[in-house]
């Protein structure tokens, strides 16, 4: 009898257990509703007098700071470079993703620069596993409109994109050819002499 009951027990326990990890799978985080706050801080803060006088330097920190809660710019400096970052040194590695950054961030502000106010629409997310794209649309008010998906990774209970694809092009992917062949041909000092260049270029860039 003592056994029938242990052996209930058991099934008991094993079947709360079940559950319970059912329940926390019904309970996962929902990427949009991570990433709708973050992106709406930021092109709020684009529609600001404030923000729209400020040097180019200045409007990049402003943005890192709001982005820097859901994009995860040191994963993505990882696969931008590939193989090639395991070759670098810990202050070479922070030295690029720096220099990453902040070629990603101003290549983000200029695909969303004329935002005014418009509404984002956000579609379905496709998730796979871990790992889901979580698709936006903008119609601008001068009639050109932007596709720009997020491409994000759960970490614990956080999702963070580690990719941003706009008009079907992925700015990690595009970079990631570009820096590693230049890279192959010039060292790891020619690729950071050439983000400068690029930087300064885009930090020269006119406002709206």
């Amino acid at each position: 009898m003592n056994a029938w009951k242990n052996l209930c027990c058991v099934l008991v326990a094993v079947f709360a257990l079940l559950v319970f990890q059912q329940n926390q799978g019904l309970a996962a985080p929902d990427p949009v509703g991570q990433l709708k706050p973050v992106v709406a801080r930021i092109t709020t803060m684009l529609t600001t007098a404030e923000y729209k006088s400020l040097p180019r330097e200045a409007q990049f920190t402003r943005f890192f700071a709001l982005a820097s809660e859901r994009f995860d710019f040191d994963e993505m400096s990882k696969r931008v470079l590939g193989p090639q970052w395991n070759s670098l040194s810990a202050e070479n590695k922070r030295l690029f993703n720096d220099r990453f950054t902040r070629l990603l961030g101003y290549t983000y502000m200029d695909k969303i620069d004329t935002y005014n106010g418009e509404p984002i629409q956000y579609g379905a997310p496709r998730q796979r596993g871990n790992r889901v794209e979580v698709p936006t649309f903008i119609q601008f008010s001068d009639g050109k409109s932007v596709a720009i998906s997020y491409i994000m990774q759960l970490k614990g209970s956080e999702w963070q994109a580690y990719d941003i694809v706009a008009e079907k092009i992925s700015l990690v992917k595009n970079y990631a050819e570009q820096l590693r062949s230049i890279m192959q041909k010039q060292g790891f000092d020619g690729l950071i002499r050439e983000m400068n260049e690029k930087i300064t270029q885009m930090q020269a860039k006119s406002g709206r």
